[in-house]
């Protein structure tokens, strides 16, 4: 890593990146014949997890696709991380409060972290790193998170951080777990990681070789080590799930998905199945200014069209719980309460639709969960639905035409977040992702409010007031949140800290491989 980039240059780099940066990075990626990963037999303590191939730039800075991710974050750290539980856990950062007006949030740093390269981690990475992820010409896919609550990060000395907020936010140590966050030196130049793999993370990233995966060596030197008990990770490339599920089968990997495909190909039996809480929900966004939609009767029949419990056996595997229509995860506190139950009523989708049939195609990067949808609803009176499969390059597409911000109806996966973050980033008017187009002042005036306390009393109403606007206005449904659940090879001894994905920050502190 040259010294002579200062983190100024970070983030004028990381806005003049573009999507040819990909075939750059990628061409210059670490070498290694192709196929040796994948024939190579597995050192005695390596974990081997299965990816498909990013299809996207692989930078900690811009990345968005979960892959990418993978690739980057087993190199470096976050400040906080979430475990099993949605529940805190310090990683760099080692406390975090905030002041009385909530305006500032101070962030103690672990002393006498390295990054691999043995440089020192100091306040200074990180104002530099969340400087690159949120200034305005930055096209960090993080920086919708923080847009309209972080105002500024300055350094208090090398092991303190206070980031400033526009407005008080209670749930802001939540918003550190979040994409693109693991830190970077502050003269890290966007679209180098590749040639120079650098992180404060668990391990060190040993080889790269595009369509075939990545191998990593433990980072001795990294804050928690003693408790690393394995000698390093690979991430083999697979191109569908059912070739990730043969691989499983022959031994080749660790860990698969228990997906539909998995399940019924697999003796489960013969596998440990593990899960590690809530990653998402899949959300049906309809636009409410275009017919049908714009009618609240129709968004209320689709809503209670729905066999949620069907869909979760037929695309969760079981492995999720019902939704409500709400951005409220079973597991965050405080919960909504006083709204009914939504679940597939005909009775009431006939009454709202009086005689009308509503036609319709649902767009979405998500097949199973579409056509498991279209088939529901086309068993309904009253329902004609199409549907339009798209690769996850063709829905994300940027520009203004993209369809997964512009197609009628959707189907889009949404990481697990605070609540209140969705509304910010997905109800409130003129967000860049309201593909919805909904707009209500009194929502977002709650969710202020809800933001701003800490008061439980307080924070309560609030939730069950934001809830009730949305499962009456219901301009996304949510039908179910997912949890992350796989079935891992029984060498494999320990249980992780949390899911293996970005949002838990791929902690893998106590997990060890049977000799």
């Amino acid at each position: 890593m040259s010294s002579l980039h200062h983190h100024s240059a970070m983030r004028a780099t990381l806005a003049a990146l573009a999507v040819g940066v990909l075939a750059v990075g990628l061409a210059a990626c670490a070498g290694g014949e192709q196929g040796d990963t994948a024939t190579a037999q597995p050192r005695a303590a390596v974990y081997r997890l299965p990816i498909t191939d990013p299809g996207s730039e692989i930078d900690p800075l811009t990345e968005a696709d979960q892959n990418a991710l993978a690739i980057t974050g087993l190199v470096t750290e976050p400040l906080v991380s979430l475990d099993a539980r949605g529940e805190l856990n310090p990683r760099l950062a080692t406390d975090w409060s905030a002041s009385d007006d909530g305006l500032v949030w101070t962030v103690e740093l672990r002393p006498g972290v390295r990054f691999n390269d043995g440089s020192p981690l100091t306040s200074a990475d990180v104002v530099a790193t969340f400087e690159a992820i949120t200034a305005e010409d930055s096209l960090s896919p993080g920086r919708s998170a923080f847009f309209g609550i972080l105002d500024s990060v300055v350094a208090d000395g090398d092991d303190t951080v206070e980031f400033a907020l526009i407005r008080p936010f209670s749930d802001f140590p939540m918003m550190l777990t979040g994409t693109n966050t693991g830190i970077l030196p502050a003269d890290y130049e966007p679209g180098t990681w590749l040639e120079n793999p650098v992180g404060a993370g668990q391990f060190l990233l040993e080889d790269y070789t595009i369509g075939v995966g990545a191998t990593y060596l433990k980072n001795p030197d990294y804050w928690n080590a003693d408790r690393i008990n394995i000698d390093g990770v690979e991430l083999k490339i697979y191109g569908d799930m059912q070739a990730q599920v043969l691989a499983f089968q022959a031994g080749e990997i660790d860990r698969v998905g228990l997906t539909v495909e998995a399940a019924s190909a697999v003796d489960v039996a013969k596998y440990d199945s593990i899960s590690s809480g809530y990653n998402r929900f899949d959300g049906i966004v309809l636009d409410v200014t275009a017919a049908p939609f714009d009618d609240l009767a129709a968004r209320e029949a689709l809503a209670w069209a729905i066999d949620r419990q069907s869909l979760i056996e037929a695309v969760y595997e079981g492995n999720a719980d019902l939704g409500n229509d709400t951005t409220f995860f079973p597991d965050y506190s405080p919960q909504p309460t006083g709204l009914a139950q939504r679940d597939q009523d005909l009775a009431k989708v006939s009454s709202l639709l009086a005689g009308r049939t509503l036609t319709f195609t649902i767009t979405t990067a998500y097949p199973l969960f579409g056509e498991v949808l279209q088939q529901q609803l086309n068993a309904v009176p009253g329902f004609e639905v199409e549907l339009e499969v798209m690769s996850t390059e063709q829905y994300y597409a940027g520009g203004d035409s993209s369809p997964w911000l512009n197609a009628p109806v959707t189907a889009t996966s949404w990481a697990k977040r605070a609540p209140s973050q969705y509304v910010s980033l997905i109800y409130a008017t003129g967000a860049t992702w309201n593909a919805s187009h909904y707009a209500n002042d009194a929502i977002e005036e709650l969710t202020r409010h809800f933001d701003a306390t800490t008061d439980p009393e307080e924070r309560q109403d609030l939730a069950s007031q934001i809830a009730e606007i949305q499962w009456t206005d219901v301009p996304i449904i949510v039908p179910a949140y997912s949890k992350s659940r796989a079935l891992q090879n029984k060498r494999v001894v320990g249980e992780f800290v949390g899911a293996l994905d970005f949002y838990t920050g791929y902690n893998f502190a106590g997990i060890s491989i049977a000799k």
